[in-house]
């Protein structure tokens, strides 16, 4: 599966717009409330639509909820209103199990549900598949499924609630559980470490039993070791009850005594290789590289260090290579990290850049996200401006017979209060001061 347009009629802050994406990886920057994570959301309406073809599907597909449809403002009176604007619709382009499709979602009424209409041709390619999976599963062969996942910036601390259903389904044994119990939970903000922790100890279990390794499992820990940045081995522990990583430099931590970037990075890898495990069990150890889906990550720079920014994308892309990932982020460090994958700047032209040239830290920061001057800080072109100014009104103040003189002296005044806290910078302000009176 794989989206190759999205276009988005008055969802949220958008009242039409289209965005190709890149086939791989698709970074969106702007200034907060560009609409990025709106974007995000319509894909995840997008994506989820997969779920409807799936008979007894786990979950539901999500749906068009009623704050992301757009707000207009209408003036009437002696004050304006918001009213909602409807049809909100997301319609996606893309290619599901080798055949390209169109398919939309769209809310009619603001009271009312999200309609399917859209999706029939969507709809059928899913089942035809699903029942060529049984046809060739009495031949032994089985075909692949994709992943749908979506990742919100609540993923670390937000456990999603647990029902009794899902816990029989993440205590039944391997073989047993359905292929899509994968997509149960995979397009809500939140990572379940709960769940990653119990289907990792059911793993080690069987592999236990069956004494010898399991490649499925392997494949989740390379995972893990390969994006965690000073990891060389990752495992269950039985005698702490939790997963365990290893570091090159010799500490070993659970999980939950990781730092937060530690954590988060580990939670992303640990879950997409996961469901790609459950979903095509029949691969083995290639099922991280051979499984294609699409992945939804806001802020992928959440609690990561620089160093780590600057490899997030190369990890992903190699553990997971026929993944599409969309993301968003506020790290130059990221941007600068794309090697001919796609960037979307929102506050900008909207259109899907690749980005080939080796780009400094300071021409990301300035050409891509507007800051001006990301050389100096903010505080230092201050002081660079102030110092312009004060040299200006000292000439002012040499001619006493300036009719501005009085207004200067007062400036000078507090411009060098301004600066109090810069003692140096004040007392060269100051000498100068004395110097031309």
């Amino acid at each position: 599966m794989r989206i190759d347009q999205l276009t988005v009629l008055n969802f949220r802050r958008f009242e039409e717009n289209t965005f190709e994406l890149h086939p791989r990886f698709t970074l969106l920057v702007g200034d907060n409330g560009a609409g990025k994570t709106a974007l995000l959301e319509a894909l995840r309406v997008g994506v989820g639509a997969y779920l409807l073809g799936i008979d007894n599907s786990p979950v539901p597909a999500p749906s068009i909820r009623r704050d992301c449809v757009r707000l207009e403002t209408r003036q009437g009176g002696e004050f304006s209103t918001f009213e909602r604007v409807i049809p909100c619709v997301v319609r996606c382009e893309g290619r599901v199990h080798g055949q390209d499709l169109r398919w939309s979602r769209k809310l009619t009424s603001v009271r009312g549900r999200t309609n399917r209409v859209g999706t029939r041709a969507l709809e059928q390619c899913v089942k035809r598949h699903a029942q060529e999976d049984k046809k060739a599963m009495k031949d032994e062969q089985v075909v692949n499924l994709p992943l749908v996942a979506f990742y919100g910036t609540g993923r670390l601390w937000i456990e999603p609630r647990t029902t009794k259903r899902v816990r029989s389904a993440v205590r039944q044994p391997l073989g047993k559980a359905s292929r899509f119990e994968a997509y149960r939970g995979c397009l809500e903000p939140t990572v379940s470490s709960e769940w990653l922790r119990r289907w990792i100890k059911k793993m080690e279990l069987i592999a236990h039993q069956n004494q010898q390794p399991l490649q499925s499992l392997d494949a989740v820990y390379g995972a893990v070791v390969g994006c965690v940045e000073g990891v060389e081995k990752a495992e269950y522990d039985f005698d702490m009850d939790d997963i365990v990583l290893d570091f090159k430099n010799g500490e070993r931590f659970p999980f939950d005594l990781l730092s937060d970037g530690q954590r988060t990075m580990m939670a992303l890898a640990a879950d997409v290789a996961w469901r790609c495990v459950q979903l095509n069990p029949h691969l083995a150890g290639q099922a991280l590289r051979e499984t294609e889906g699409v992945v939804l990550i806001d802020e992928l720079d959440l609690h990561l260090h620089p160093n780590w920014q600057g490899v997030i994308v190369r990890n992903l892309l190699s553990f997971f290579s026929k993944l599409q990932f969309v993301a968003t982020t506020h790290s130059p460090f990221i941007v600068q990290s794309l090697d001919g994958q796609g960037l979307i700047n929102l506050s900008d032209d909207n259109f899907l850049q690749e980005r080939k040239e080796p780009y400094s830290i300071e021409d990301v920061a300035e050409e891509t996200m507007g800051v001006k001057a990301p050389q100096r800080s903010k505080r230092f072109l201050e002081m660079e401006t102030a110092a312009r100014r004060y040299y200006e009104l000292l000439d002012q103040c040499k001619d006493d017979q300036h009719p501005d003189v009085e207004q200067a002296k007062k400036e000078l005044d507090r411009i060098e209060a301004d600066f109090s806290d810069n003692p140096a910078y004040a007392a060269f302000l100051k000498l100068d001061h004395y110097a031309a009176g």
